[in-house]
Parts: structure tokens; C-alpha cells; sequence
């Protein structure tokens, strides 16, 4: 396969590439994160940006039937442009080459709108199991019947969503550094988790716990001081892990505890964002140097330029 310009590699100093474990994957995102932060952080500007905007939004249109759609619709845009910025930049450094936060955007937005694209479908097929929840719970309460217990709906979905969404997990990675279109994307993202989809479904999943665990731990660390110490204003443990996990109303008659837990939750979401990209973005080299030699075709290529 041919090698883009954003999987160029510093013809001075070529990458040693090599197949993966997760222990590997986890310790080079983390240290690439680490030794790069700065660049990350003008990339995950942008995605702080669309979350304040989001909230501002939601405040503004809370008694609008749009309240939901609209915030929602405008934090995407802001996220997919970080998401890929974050994607190009991690390709750029993984294979030792030079790029700053703003090429890594403009690249972004030259496919934001194949980004676009790709992220509907993808969160369509995701979508569906609920779409199928309110059709047999508005059944329900129409003709009080079910052919199935309410509850179980939403699992008896629920494989089908998982599997499409690690079968399609590197549609981004491919619009962005193999820019073709979004049918191909979703093809070639097959294509590369064919034969091996339960050791990328558990990578993934290994990687977003470990965001996910990273932003809860510190979240709800910091509620529990305020619990115990009495001033969160009647919130209880309960209604923290509510408002953290399932992302519900913080009910807080103290106004400092709610700016302070607020906002340590969108920093958190900030910094923790790219942790799971960068994961996702190296487990795709990984699937590429194990399934196509991506490291040979890349020393080859930089052999003949040399």
C-alpha cells in the first residue's frame, strides 16, 4: 500500500517499527503524551473550547426542545477537528517526524468533512439499539404489552453495536493519514480487524477503561473530599457518583462546589481525550506492520529515497 504524506517518516532518522503488545502500546502512548504534551495541548485547546461552548449553549437554550440537539451538534465539530488533530500528530511523531500543533488542525480540516461522514455512520449503528428501545417501550406503553421484558432490550442490541464499532474503530485513522474516501475507510478499517477482532476489542477496551478510569478516580476523589468535609452542599456520595458516571444533574446548594466540580470535570475530559486516541492511532500501525509489513514497506521506502 502506498505511503502517504502524513506517514512519512524523517529520511535522516528512520523509525524502528515493530508489532505491538498492550503493554507496549499503553507505555509508548503514555510517553509520547508525555514528551509531546505541548503539542497535544494546543491540539486539545480546540476540543476545551467546543466543551465550553457546549456548556454555554445548554444554559442558553435550556428551555428549548433544541437544548440537546444543538450543543451537541457544535461540541462534535470542535471534537472531531481535536480528534484528528491528535490522530495526524501521533502519526507524525510515532514515525519520528517533525509537525506543530496548527499543521496537525489544517490537516484535520482538509477531511473534516470525510470526518463528518464517517463519525454519522459510525454513531448511527451505535444509535440503532436505542431507536429499537423506544420503538418496543413506546409499544409498551400504547398497548401495554411487550414481547420481551423491557430491560432486556437495550442488551439484546447491545453485541451488534460492539462489533461494528471495533470492525469500523479506525475509520478515522484511515480517512486521515490514507485520505481516501469514507466507503473505502470503512472497508479498509475492516479489512485490517478482519481475523483479529477479539484481541482489538480488547485493546480498545483496555485503553478507554484506563481513560476512563483515570478521569473517575480523580473526579470522584476530590467530590469525596468535599462530602466529608461538609461542604458540598448536600450532595452525597450517590449523587456524585450519579452526576460522574451517568453525567446527570450535580444538585449542590453550594455554588463553590459546583464551579469547582464542574470545571474539574472539563478539565479533566480535556486531558484525558487524547490518552485513548493515541492508543487507538498506534494499535492501527500495529495492525498495519502485522497484517502488511507496514515497517518493511516503510524502510524500503526510505531506502529508494536515500
Amino acid at each position: 500500500m502506498p505511503i502517504t504524506d502524513a506517514t512519512q517518516a524523517n529520511n535522516s532518522n528512520t523509525p524502528i517499527l515493530q508489532a505491538m503488545g498492550f503493554g507496549e502500546i499503553l507505555d509508548i502512548t503514555f510517553s509520547l503524551y508525555r514528551k509531546h504534551f505541548s503539542l497535544f495541548l494546543g491540539i486539545i485547546a480546540v476540543h476545551f473550547f467546543g466543551a465550553l461552548v457546549k456548556y454555554s449553549l445548554t444554559g442558553f437554550l435550556q428551555d428549548s426542545d433544541l437544548k440537546n440537539l444543538v450543543p451537541h451538534l457544535v461540541n462534535m465539530s470542535f471534537a472531531l477537528v481535536s480528534m484528528g488533530g491528535v490522530i495526524v500528530a501521533t502519526a507524525t511523531i510515532y514515525l519520528d517526524d517533525h509537525i506543530t500543533s496548527t499543521a496537525a488542525l489544517k490537516q484535520t480540516l482538509r477531511r473534516f468533512w470525510h470526518l463528518s461522514g464517517g463519525y454519522l455512520i459510525w454513531t448511527t449503528v451505535l444509535v440503532i439499539p436505542l431507536i429499537v428501545s423506544l420503538l418496543f417501550l413506546t409499544s409498551f406503553i400504547t398497548r401495554g404489552t411487550s414481547p420481551v421484558p423491557m430491560s432486556f432490550i437495550p442488551f439484546a442490541f447491545a453485541p451488534f453495536s460492539i462489533y461494528f464499532a471495533v470492525r469500523w474503530g479506525f475509520v478515522a485513522e484511515v480517512l486521515l493519514l490514507e485520505k481516501t474516501n469514507v466507503k473505502n475507510a470503512f472497508k479498509r478499517s475492516s479489512e485490517l480487524v478482519r481475523d483479529t477482532w477479539w484481541r482489538v476489542f480488547g485493546v480498545l477496551a483496555l485503553i478507554l477503561l484506563l481513560s476512563v478510569a483515570i478521569h473517575y478516580i480523580f473526579e470522584i476523589s476530590l467530590g469525596s473530599i468535599f462530602i466529608l468535609a461538609k461542604t458540598a452542599g448536600g450532595t452525597d456520595i450517590k449523587s456524585l457518583l450519579q452526576w460522574a458516571v451517568m453525567e446527570t444533574d450535580l444538585s449542590s446548594s453550594n455554588l463553590l462546589f459546583y464551579t469547582i466540580m464542574t470545571c474539574t470535570d472539563l478539565i479533566l475530559k480535556t486531558f484525558t481525550f487524547p490518552i485513548w486516541v493515541i492508543g487507538i492511532t498506534l494499535l492501527y500501525f500495529d495492525l498495519r506492520i502485522r497484517k502488511e509489513g507496514f515497517d518493511i514497506a516503510l524502510q524500503a521506502n526510505d531506502s529508494g529515497l536515500n
